[in-house]
């Protein structure tokens, strides 16, 4: 049973495509929107003119919960870019 699951998430780790093509931040920046890992590392003022969607339904902890963020000008996405690259997934 544990060789099993070893197997599965070897297979897991190795895959690039874990992440859906289009939930990707770098096929989203064509839509000046970015997905993030968390919010809560986001500080308030860099999110007050940032439309935020939750992607999937876990909770906060959850590995696979993402924030899809719309912005309304390249300029902001990649300021945003440079200073959060650490979230972005």
């Amino acid at each position: 049973m544990l060789q099993k699951i070893s197997k599965f998430l070897n297979q897991n780790n190795n895959e690039e495509n874990t992440i859906p093509d289009n939930l990707r931040s770098k096929e989203l920046e064509w839509k000046l929107a970015l997905l993030v890992r968390n919010v809560d590392d986001v500080e308030d003022i860099d999110l007050k003119f940032v439309k935020i969607t939750k992607i999937d339904v876990g909770t906060k902890k959850d590995l696979f919960t993402s924030y899809r963020l719309d912005f309304n000008g390249r300029e902001k996405l990649n300021l945003f870019k440079k200073k959060y690259k650490n979230i972005l997934l």
